[in-house]
């Protein structure tokens, strides 16, 4: 028939190499950033129960992520936990395809968050002085949330920052 079986998998919080056993809520996303509507079905919330996802799609390139909870508060804000990163597929007709979606912890998107907010205080988008307001928030915070098990998640940048030290190094010698 042309369509792509995609089978999503949602990970543990902070451990890719576990399949969560919760009840998700799955989105797919058209290339252009807008949810899939295709036949007359919408492609957003779809409940994944045990951290899985079987759902037929037509061919094309998609942003797939997932949240296992969310709600509107009484005063209409929209609350949600743990969100999954994104995830780029390209579904091919007639195929299977397995999509894993990685839970970060809180305290990854935290961290992630302030660099962020440091980019943006360097391009003159945001005020140094409300970042600092963010950044002593946000040690505040991180105080609480645990930091995560498996290096790779932070581990990044302080590889980063390493060669970024090597180069600057390598800069000023040159100079």
């Amino acid at each position: 028939m042309g369509l792509t079986k995609l089978n999503v998998w949602i990970s543990k919080v902070g451990n890719p190499c576990e399949v969560s056993d919760r009840t998700w809520y799955v989105n797919i996303y058209k290339c252009d950033g807008d949810i899939l509507e295709w036949c007359g079905k919408r492609y957003i919330v779809l409940k994944a129960p045990c951290g899985h996802l079987e759902v037929e799609v037509p061919p094309g390139c998609y942003i797939i992520n997932a949240v296992w909870g969310y709600w509107i508060d009484a005063k209409d804000v929209l609350h949600g936990n743990h969100f999954t990163h994104n995830a780029i597929v390209q579904a091919t007709c007639d195929k299977t395809t397995c999509v894993r979606l990685f839970t970060p912890k809180a305290h990854v998107c935290g961290v992630i968050f302030r660099l962020a907010v440091m980019d943006l205080v360097r391009q003159d988008l945001v005020p140094r002085a409300v970042a600092k307001r963010l950044n002593e928030a946000m040690d505040e915070i991180l105080k609480y949330t645990p930091e995560p098990a498996k290096k790779f998640e932070l581990g990044i940048l302080r590889e980063l920052k390493e060669v970024a030290k090597e180069q600057k190094r390598a800069k000023e010698q040159e100079g």
